[in-house]
């Protein structure tokens, strides 16, 4: 470990306008890093029991399972202990689900507080930085589903929430949700997706591209857990110049993989057609600059598959970037962060709200809310690649022996990674405020990690899993 750090000239995030990646150079003096606007929330809490409590069981009262929903005034104490207002679908799963918990955020809760109804009137308001977890009175579920929009129930709650809970969110309306929720009440019940066709798709534009990097740190060192299974008789990888949009839709129509892995640019305009940068934001980009959009996907039926898209935005975007003021505002990644802000707000991306609501949807869709960037994927001071926990995650918890393991559970250590880079962010501040050299660079470094890894968000249920193999 060196006393320095490698600090390169400049930074690309992994978004395509159109035109070209967007990288900057990185300004000599970083304030940004010393901004404290993100609170780091605690890792999961430990339980105390007589015996292990399975975290993976969110069917078991001490665990739990519920939903959140936006706080409403025009409702009695009472009726906020229900699901009331919420579309008939999700009050079917709810009570599919031992009538499970219903919980209310608002916005003077901020993001450490839940409030919880009772039906005889009274609430609590729950701490969901150290929570009490299960079922019973004066409890928050582990595992959380998120009804709304990023408008409504905003994004910086569901960073909060999954860095101490398991967290998902749905934004679906009318038949597409429908669709979902029946299928998830159902265990998608007559739809296959298959668990030993796992997909890799990796695009790589080249040494000074990040997609070089992500294809290697991301979907490279995935490939080789997957390759080394030789039960997952099914397996593909595509890559190099095999990576275009066609060539993913063929093999997701031949093969019905169950877990899909895909690195690439997320679509990020065109910066000057409003109509068209909102309907690709955060769409894969093929090796061949083209976008890989809802329309070419929806000749695919997911069928209960699991998608991991490592792209810009490929979650979605939000009213104002969380990476405002890392580098100047006529640079190119502040210009394309800002515009999405501006045209897309805070919103779910297209291509996993299609294809959540599909006629056979997807059980569900991990990716990040905005960028990631290429400093993030390696430590600056050894070069070591920093992926192997989410890739963990993404096979060796999903897959761990045969068994059925909520993706909810299976990315707890991802966040953990981010309590622990936040932890060291702020002591690289304590570092500048002692006049440390290269602090500064440090702090910038290990605040952009873990804004990383809290970034990355499940669209769907928390607690699905992959089809079991037989």
């Amino acid at each position: 470990m060196t006393d320095e750090i490698n600090r390169p000239e400049d930074v690309q995030i992994n978004a395509w306008n159109g035109e070209r990646t967007a990288g900057d150079a990185l300004p000599s003096r970083t304030p940004w890093a010393q901004s404290q606007r993100l609170v780091p929330a605690l890792s999961a809490a430990q339980l105390a029991a007589p015996q292990e409590i399975d975290e993976r069981n969110w069917s078991d009262p001490r665990i739990g399972w519920g939903v959140v929903l936006l706080d409403n005034d025009d409702l009695s104490s009472s009726d906020r202990s229900t699901a009331v207002d919420a579309p008939p679908a999700i009050r079917r799963l709810i009570e599919k689900r031992s009538n499970a918990p219903v919980l209310r955020w608002r916005s003077s809760l901020g993001q450490g507080f839940l409030r919880r109804y009772y039906p005889d009137g009274n609430f609590h308001d729950l701490s969901t930085l150290a929570p009490k977890v299960g079922t019973s009175k004066g409890c928050i579920p582990q595992y959380l589903l998120l009804y709304g929009s990023p408008t409504q129930l905003p994004w910086a709650l569901q960073y909060a929430l999954q860095m101490s809970l398991f967290v998902g969110r749905l934004d679906l309306v009318d038949t597409a949700l429908d669709h979902y929720v029946d299928a998830l009440i159902n265990d998608w019940q007559g739809q296959f997706s298959d668990p030993k066709a796992p997909v890799v798709w990796s695009v790589d534009l080249g040494k000074n591209d990040i997609t070089w990097l992500m294809a290697r740190a991301v979907a490279g060192r995935l490939w080789e857990k997957i390759d080394g299974n030789n039960d997952l008789v099914r397996r593909r990888r595509i890559a190099d110049t095999s990576a275009n949009g066609s060539s993913l839709v063929a093999s997701l129509t031949e093969l019905s993989p169950a877990l899909l892995i895909t690195t690439s640019h997320g679509m990020t305009g065109p910066l000057d057609d409003e109509v068209r940068l909102k309907s690709w934001v955060g769409a894969p980009v093929d090796i061949d600059h083209k976008v890989v959009d809802g329309t070419q996907l929806q000749m695919w039926q997911p069928s209960g598959a699991i998608w991991y898209s490592h792209a810009c935005c490929s979650a979605g975007s939000d009213s104002v970037s969380r990476y405002k003021g890392l580098l100047p505002e006529s640079g190119t990644i502040s210009t394309v962060l800002n515009r999405i802000a501006t045209v897309a707000g805070a919103a779910i991306a297209p291509v996993p709200r299609a294809l959540l609501g599909a006629e056979k949807p997807l059980r569900a869709f991990v990716g990040h809310v905005e960028p990631t960037f290429d400093w993030t994927l390696r430590d600056p001071a050894n070069k070591q690649v920093l992926t192997h926990v989410l890739c963990s995650a993404l096979y060796d918890r999903l897959y761990l022996r045969y068994e059925r393991n909520p993706i909810g559970w299976a990315l707890q250590k991802v966040y953990r990674e981010a309590g622990a880079f936040y932890a060291a962010w702020q002591d690289a501040i304590a570092g500048i405020n002692a006049g440390e050299p290269s602090m500064r660079d440090f702090a910038l470094y290990r605040q952009l990690v873990a804004m990383d890894r809290q970034t990355l968000v499940i669209i769907g249920d928390p607690t699905v899993s992959l089809p079991g193999i037989a």
